[in-house]
């Protein structure tokens, strides 16, 4: 029951940039920009860096963001589930060891499973109270928050696309990141007034 609770919960946001956010905006309410931010540099850059990403959620202490594979969850749909049981066996079900299988892998071993048929709902982490405490309540605050969601957004794309990861991608895409907003800096203040 609380599984299906959940699927009708992110079922809206699978496949899309959509995410909830619900629980970092209630800890500082301009984390909403950040998301916009991240949501329009992905537009812009013809990427999908939150499609696979169904929550943004606190990280209650360390660093400032958090990508933990451990926390991955795919919705598979019934035609897909048979396949997956016939190549990897019933053991794969267990303890939910389906969804720490990165997508490549899946799809190297059944390569007829369609993008529809199995979808990432996965969990980043952010530490905004740390970003806060450091930075206060202002624009770079608000840049750090959504630089560290390209960031931990990047880890997840690696590794369900790459099967590992490393900082390498995450930090190139967050400098991309911290370039497109400095070259749009007016652009974007005029958007988002909260960054000026």
């Amino acid at each position: 029951m609380r599984f299906k609770l959940w699927l009708e919960t992110v079922a809206g946001t699978l496949g899309t940039e959509l995410v909830d956010e619900s629980q970092i905006d209630s800890i500082y309410d301009k984390a909403k920009i950040s998301v916009k931010l991240v949501q329009l540099y992905a537009r812009e850059n013809r990427i999908k860096l939150l499609n696979n990403i169904s929550t943004i959620a606190n990280l209650s202490s360390g660093a400032y963001g958090l990508y933990n594979s451990a926390t991955n969850k795919k919705v598979i749909n019934q035609n897909a589930l048979q396949k997956i049981r016939l190549k990897f066996g019933d053991d794969v079900f267990k303890n939910n060891k389906i969804n720490n299988i990165p997508e490549v892998v899946i799809r190297k071993y059944i390569p007829e499973i369609q993008d529809i048929d199995v979808q990432q709902s996965d969990v980043i982490y952010i530490n905004v109270r740390r970003i806060i405490k450091e930075l206060g309540d202002t624009p770079q605050a608000i840049l750090e928050i959504a630089s560290t969601i390209v960031h931990e957004a990047t880890h997840e794309k690696e590794r369900e696309e790459k099967g590992n990861t490393n900082e390498t991608a995450p930090v190139m895409e967050e400098k991309k990141f911290l370039n497109w907003f400095k070259t749009n800096r007016l652009r974007l203040i005029q958007k988002f007034p909260q960054l000026a």
